[in-house]
């Protein structure tokens, strides 16, 4: 049961950077995204996967490589539409 909470939960938090991801790459606008907010939830990212394999836990383990592809994009995205800001 607790697997099944954890992946749910995995899934929603995940899925909350995709209209994300879908509204940066189609206006390029970044201006109100921070980048400090960006990296710090990157990096929270990685260390969560880090953690989650380390514990075999494989929801943590799903939901943070999703998250982490998905920061990742919207990082790039930061980088590369920062000129028209």
């Amino acid at each position: 049961m607790e697997q099944y909470l954890g992946l749910f939960a995995g899934v929603l938090t995940t899925s909350s950077l995709i209209p994300q991801v879908i509204k940066l790459y189609k206006t390029k606008k970044t201006r109100d995204i921070s980048l400090a907010w960006t990296l710090m939830l990157t990096i929270g990212i990685l260390f969560w996967l880090v953690y989650g394999i380390l514990l075999k836990d494989m929801p943590l383990i799903f939901a943070n490589v999703s998250g982490l592809l998905f920061s990742l994009a919207v990082l790039v995205g930061k980088l590369i539409y920062r000129k028209y800001e």
